[in-house]
């Protein structure tokens, strides 16, 4: 099987791991929202970022450093594994002892207890991302699409129930760590390796070498991420939060499922072609082309249909999150072509020009969202949105250089797409005036807008979206053939 093949077969199974798990997850999500609070909601999102730069120095980048890694041998792969490990228990460790103090800056006393039990998810997703690296390495999203799924399900059906019986924001908590256990319990059953705790301090240093700017760069990218949850949460209120992170989820899911094939799949695969450039150059051309094709009517669709959306699955307690909605569903459209530019560094192994332009990017971020804090939450998501603007550009500036593909030459390619959607969701969204009940417009606005999209790029003849037509047929075949 050629590359091409191999990134789009990739790019299949990681699709349907993450469709199939985002649907259910997001249905599961939905009953949760009906019957839990927005403070409930407010209260786990704060508590997440603590958890979520944790699980920053527990990787350190190594786990980017072994897919990149050509020649990998079995002491890499045991050290990285032993490293991770030993460092979720010092995490966990330090959480446990700053958990009082958090609850107390907060003036919330539930967050102590709170943080000290959802903690443990750490030391669980130590133990199974060295699996889940072996399989990505491989390709075999096949397998990581069936344990994702039944961990989903298993975790959010158990967290429906809590939720039911008034345990309020601990079915929140029981869901994350329920999550991670069945995970590591599938995760060593269906993969072989076994660890031989051997811990080699020359596989260390090179991949730490590698790992290290990468651990930089994640700690500052998911600091600047998060501040603002922080600084919500403190600021304003628990429940203001609650809105705020109810109505980023929604594009998190389309921007995960996204960023979870580009992770998984470019980077594996590209790393192979690394020295080639021309190829590696078109191929390039050929991802950040594509992905906009798939991912740009999904993110205007929600823009169009948030209110009706929100009212009809959540209820009209969640209305404050539809603005907030909005302004992300364009932020995270952005930052899905920033992350592939970045993971073009990656696979060249430029990981200090990755971390060179953290430096620039986070004061920028930092001052949109304290300038945009004392005005409310929807202008913190304003902010959020001008930043990721801003930050594309930096982004792309030295793929722009090294592979001359920057920010001209890719919103050239990318401007078709984008304004034929806008133009779709401007007909659509004067529609919704006419048709005034909310389910309606539910049913109604996505099935036009497909058929609409659809048909334009059919008329218009868009090359990528006849490439992506002939590369499924192929792929159709080839497997009818087997």
């Amino acid at each position: 099987m050629g590359l091409g093949n191999k990134i789009l077969s990739g790019a299949f199974w990681s699709l349907v791991e993450r469709i199939s798990t985002q649907l259910v997850q997001s249905i599961l999500g939905i009953i949760l929202a009906r019957l839990l609070s927005p403070t409930d909601y407010g209260l786990i999102g704060l508590l997440t970022v603590f958890i979520v730069i944790s699980q920053v120095f527990i990787d350190s980048g190594f786990t980017k450093a072994l897919i990149q890694k050509q020649n990998r041998n079995e002491n890499d792969i045991s050290t990285v594994f032993i490293f991770n490990v030993l460092i979720s228990v010092v995490c966990y460790g330090l959480l446990w002892i700053g958990a009082p103090f958090i609850a107390s800056f907060y003036e919330i006393p539930q967050l102590d207890i709170l943080l000290k039990v959802l903690s443990l998810s750490l030391v669980l997703n130590a133990l199974f991302t060295i699996p889940v690296t072996l399989v990505t390495i491989e390709l075999d999203f096949k397998l990581l699409a069936k344990i994702n799924l039944i961990t989903v399900i298993l975790s959010g059906v158990i967290a429906v129930y809590l939720a039911y019986t008034d345990y309020g924001v601990w079915a929140l908590v029981y869901q994350t760590i329920l999550k991670s256990f069945f995970t590591v319990i599938l995760m060593w059953f269906w993969v072989k390796w076994r660890p031989s705790l051997k811990f080699s301090k020359e596989s260390f240093k090179e991949l730490f070498s590698y790992g290290s700017k990468l651990l930089i760069g994640s700690l500052l990218n998911t600091g600047a991420n998060n501040v603002s949850s922080l600084l919500i949460g403190k600021v304003i209120s628990a429940k203001q939060l609650g809105f705020y992170t109810q109505g980023t989820q929604f594009t998190d899911i389309v921007f995960k499922t996204i960023s979870s094939i580009v992770n998984k799949v470019l980077l594996p695969t590209l790393s192979k072609i690394q020295d080639q450039r021309e190829v590696l150059v078109k191929y390039s051309k050929n991802i950040i082309k594509t992905a906009s094709l798939l991912t740009t009517p999904v993110f205007f669709l929600l823009i169009v249909v948030a209110e009706p959306f929100i009212k009809v699955l959540l209820t009209e307690k969640w209305l404050p999150a539809v603005p907030i909605l909005q302004l992300f569903a364009l932020a995270r459209l952005i930052t899905i072509i920033c992350g592939i530019n970045v993971n073009l560094l990656y696979v060249l192994g430029r990981t200090d020009i990755a971390l060179k332009q953290q430096y620039y990017k986070i004061p920028i971020r930092l001052v949109f969202i304290l300038a945009a804090l004392k005005f409310g939450i929807v202008y913190v998501a304003l902010g959020e949105l001008i930043a990721t603007c801003i930050h594309y550009f930096f982004d792309a500036y030295f793929p722009g250089r090294i592979m001359n593909y920057g920010a001209k030459n890719q919103l050239k390619d990318l401007a078709p797409v984008f304004f034929i959607n806008m133009f779709i969701s401007i007909i659509l969204y004067m529609l919704m005036f006419i048709l005034k009940n909310d389910l309606l417009q539910l049913i109604l606005i996505p099935v036009l807008y497909g058929i609409m999209y659809l048909i334009s790029m059919h008329y218009l003849k868009i090359p990528e979206y006849v490439a992506l037509l002939n590369k499924a047929k192929e792929l159709v075949q080839s497997r009818k053939k087997i």
